[in-house]
């Protein structure tokens, strides 16, 4: 981490790839921890996280709940009748401010968005779903589709 301009993984020298590689799988371990795992001290750990929190290549420190006790989750795929700026604007700004859908992509291909939604039940999804989706003359079609069970959910990235 000679260069203090952090804006992307090709700038990350090989402490930095330890590090990450380490508190992506758990941000709880202490600098002391972080520094023995990967030959620095603790303050060099600690300068070197803030220096990648600073520059937003850490973007968030959160809890992973476990999906499964907190009602059903699904998968949305939508598809716009009449694509516009406008229209995708919107959807975008649904998608941010909406804490049902926990997830939201804007896809290449015959579908234009792709959704993870968490709610308490089927019978409450379907009444916010034609909320949220039926509601919006931009949107042709939404496919609804059930997790039954989650094979794996990851949020490291390679480094």
């Amino acid at each position: 981490m000679a260069n203090n301009a952090i804006t992307k993984i090709s700038d990350l020298d090989d402490f930095d790839r330890r590090i990450l590689k380490i508190v992506q799988r758990n941000n709880q371990c202490t600098h002391a921890y972080i520094g023995e795992a990967v030959g620095l001290s603790a303050s060099a750990v600690r300068r070197r996280l803030k220096l990648l929190r600073d520059t937003g290549l850490i973007e968030k420190d959160v809890a992973v709940l476990r999906a499964g006790d907190m009602g059903v989750r699904l998968i949305v795929l939508i598809s716009f009748q009449n694509e516009s700026i406008e229209a995708f604007d919107a959807l975008d700004e649904q998608i941010r401010t909406t804490p049902e859908i926990l997830q939201g992509y804007h896809i290449s291909g015959p579908v234009d968005y792709c959704l993870v939604v968490q709610g308490p039940s089927l019978e409450w999804y379907e009444d916010w779903g034609k909320q949220a989706f039926m509601s919006n003359p931009a949107i042709r079609r939404y496919d609804s589709h059930v997790v039954w069970s989650c094979k794996k959910f990851e949020t490291a990235i390679p480094l």
